[in-house]
C-alpha cells in the first residue's frame, strides 16, 4: 500500500491552534481510516519527535508518542496535539498498515524556526506577602503569555534567602502540570504529604519551609514560552517563613467597610491575614438580601489582606450581603469549614458543613 500513498505532511492552524495535516491518501485506505475507532487510528498513525525514532528504531511503539487526537477532515487527517508543536523540532509520522512487505512508511517534517528574541514576562508570584506560614500550600507564578509545558520542574526553584542553598522536594511533582485554560497561570503545589500532619512524608521529613529561615522562589530565564522562545528575564519573590496556620477562615475576624448609599464607592473588605488569591477572584460575590448578584467589579487588595467591590450603578439603600464560597482559602489551605493542616484527634479541627456563608452589610446614609 505504501507504493500508492503520496502522504504529505503540513503544518496548519484550526480554531487558533497549531495542528498536523496529512494528506495525499489512497481513496481506499482513507475509508478504511474513517471506520477506524480512535484508539485503532492512533496506533495506525504514529506521531513522535524524529530523534526519538532515530534512537528507537523498530521498537518506536515502546516509547511515548505525541499526546494529542486525531480529527478526519475531507481527504486528510488532522492531528491536534495537546501541547503545541515547539518551533525548530522535527516531528516524524509513522503510517503503519500493516498490509505492506516494505514495513511502515515514515515521513518527517520540521517546525519552521521562528525569531528567539523573547518577549514573555513574568507577571506576577504569588503570594505578595512578605511573611507566609511555615506550612504554605501553593504558589502561583502569572506570565504574560500562554507558556510550554514541561519546564516547570526544572525553572521553578525555592532556596534559603540567608545562603542560597536550594531546597530539595518542596513541590510536589504534578505530570500534568496545573495551568490554567490559558495556560498563563501556572499552580505550584508543595507536597501535601509533608505539611499534613501525621502523614508518613510529614513524619519523615517535616514540612518543605522551616520556620524562621527565609527563602526565595526563583523562576528561571529558560522557562520556554508556547513558542519556544526563553522569557524575557527570570523573576523571584523572597519571603520570611513563620508559623504554622491551622485555623478555619473566621469570617468574624474580617473588618467590612461600607459604601454610602447612593454612590459607586467601593465596598472594602479587610482580612485578619493574607488569602489564596486565585480563589479570592471568584470566592467573593455581593447580593441583595433576596439573592440578586450586584454587577460590578471585584479587586485583590496589597499582600491579599483586602478585596474591594466597585459597583456598576449605585447603591441602593436596602442592606446586602457579601456571599462567601465555603472553598475559600487562606495561604496554608484553610477555608471557613476545615482546617487543612488538622490534627484528626482534635473535634473542633473537624469540616463543618455549610454549602454557603454570609455577611450582611447596610450602607452608610448619605450626609
Amino acid at each position: 500500500m505504501t507504493q500508492t500513498r503520496r502522504l504529505r505532511l503540513e503544518f496548519a492552524d484550526r480554531q487558533g491552534s497549531g495542528c498536523l495535516l496529512i494528506t495525499g491518501w489512497p481513496d481506499t485506505e482513507f475509508a478504511e481510516l474513517c471506520g477506524l475507532t480512535p484508539g485503532e487510528l492512533a496506533r495506525r498513525v504514529v506521531i513522535l519527535p524524529s530523534d526519538v525514532l532515530a534512537t528507537a528504531g523498530d521498537d518506536y511503539r515502546a516509547f511515548p508518542t505525541i499526546a494529542g487526537s486525531f480529527v478526519l477532515e475531507p481527504e486528510s487527517v488532522c492531528f491536534m496535539p495537546r501541547f503545541p508543536f515547539r518551533d525548530g523540532m522535527s516531528y516524524a509520522v509513522v503510517v503503519d498498515s500493516g498490509a505492506s512487505q516494505d514495513g511502515p512508511q515514515v515521513l518527517t517534517i520540521q517546525r519552521p524556526t521562528v525569531a528567539a528574541t523573547p518577549t514573555t514576562e513574568v507577571v506576577a508570584i504569588y503570594p505578595t506577602a512578605a511573611e507566609i506560614p511555615v506550612n504554605l500550600l501553593k504558589v502561583y507564578v502569572h506570565f504574560s503569555t500562554p507558556m510550554s509545558e514541561g519546564w516547570a520542574a526544572q525553572a521553578i526553584t525555592v532556596c534559603r534567602q540567608d545562603n542560597g542553598e536550594l531546597l530539595e522536594g518542596v513541590f510536589l511533582p504534578t505530570p500534568p502540570e496545573l495551568w490554567d485554560p490559558s495556560r498563563r497561570r501556572l499552580t505550584m503545589l508543595l507536597d501535601p504529604g509533608r505539611i499534613k500532619r501525621g502523614l508518613a512524608p510529614n513524619l519523615e521529613a517535616g514540612y518543605p519551609l522551616v520556620e524562621g529561615v527565609p527563602v526565595k522562589v526563583m523562576v528561571a530565564p529558560d522557562f520556554r514560552d508556547a513558542g519556544g522562545r526563553p522569557l524575557v528575564a527570570g523573576a523571584e519573590r523572597c519571603y520570611r517563613v513563620g508559623p504554622p496556620r491551622r485555623e478555619r477562615i473566621a469570617l468574624h475576624n474580617w473588618k467590612l467597610i461600607p459604601p454610602v448609599a447612593g454612590s459607586a464607592q467601593p465596598l472594602t473588605v479587610e482580612f485578619d491575614h493574607p488569602l489564596d488569591q486565585a480563589l479570592l477572584q471568584h470566592c467573593l460575590t455581593v447580593k441583595t438580601t433576596d439573592g440578586t448578584p450586584v454587577s460590578g467589579q471585584g479587586e485583590i487588595g496589597p499582600e491579599e489582606r483586602s478585596w474591594r467591590f466597585s459597583p456598576e450603578n449605585p447603591w441602593d439603600t436596602g442592606p446586602c450581603r457579601l456571599t462567601i464560597a465555603p472553598h475559600l482559602e487562606d495561604l496554608a489551605g484553610n477555608s471557613p469549614l476545615r482546617v487543612f493542616d488538622r490534627d484528626i484527634t482534635i473535634e473542633d479541627d473537624a469540616p463543618t458543613n455549610k454549602d454557603a456563608l454570609q455577611v450582611e452589610f447596610n450602607c452608610a446614609p448619605a450626609s
